[in-house]
């Protein structure tokens, strides 16, 4: 399976034609409904159907004061002029999709929240993805079931620092997550191992 992340029309079409699953940055949820619908008209010029997914960071802890408490001390201490200098050195800083993690931003409040749970100041640090779900394990479970409504079904979550948050994550939300292989849902699971350093190829 083809996973791609793009932002530009040409982007897309590429998407449409060639990928099984779609991936997005985070944004508010009708930003994120807007460009699943885009994406999908695409696939279906070519008579085909995507799957969709979401790059997310994640802050949870048992309330949600705690999880807003660690997200403002995550960066308590950042420069924003060493924040931007990183953010301008990353590979992929001129990009649309970049830009428009940029705009969340500036949209946010005075918090850097852009929705109740959905927090961009991760993002004053790095290029790329630039937001956090921030809230309670059940806040955190409810949010990543809303995005799941929408007919997103694969995730990628990461935090700070990341084996503390990985560990923080699994225990608290993983147990509580109903998952699924896209690969068998998509009849895309091959009928060997593939010939690659991860499947049966060499090793080098």
């Amino acid at each position: 399976m083809l996973y791609f992340g793009g932002y530009s029309p040409p982007a897309l079409d590429l998407c449409g034609e060639h990928c099984d699953v779609y991936l997005m940055w985070p944004e508010k949820q009708d930003a994120l409904a807007n460009r699943m619908k885009a994406v999908n008209e695409c696939a279906r010029n070519y008579g085909r159907v995507l799957d969709y997914g979401l790059r997310v960071h994640m802050i949870v802890r048992d309330t949600e004061a705690e999880a807003k408490e660690y997200a403002r001390e995550l960066v308590s201490k950042l420069d924003d002029e060493q924040g931007k200098l990183i953010r301008e050195r990353a590979l992929d800083s001129t990009s649309l999709g970049v830009s428009h993690q940029t705009k969340n931003r500036e949209l946010a409040d005075l918090e850097g929240y852009i929705e109740p749970h959905l927090w961009t100041g991760v993002g004053r640090a790095r290029s790329g993805c630039g937001a956090a779900l921030v809230g309670s394990t059940d806040q955190i479970l409810t949010q990543i079931e809303k995005y799941k409504k929408m007919g997103i079904r694969a995730f990628i979550f990461s935090g700070y620092p990341h084996l503390a948050e990985c560990e923080i994550f699994g225990k608290k939300v993983l147990p509580h997550l109903e998952t699924c292989s896209l690969p068998q849902l998509q009849g895309r699971v091959p009928d060997s191992a593939p010939h690659t350093p991860l499947g049966i190829g060499e090793r080098r």
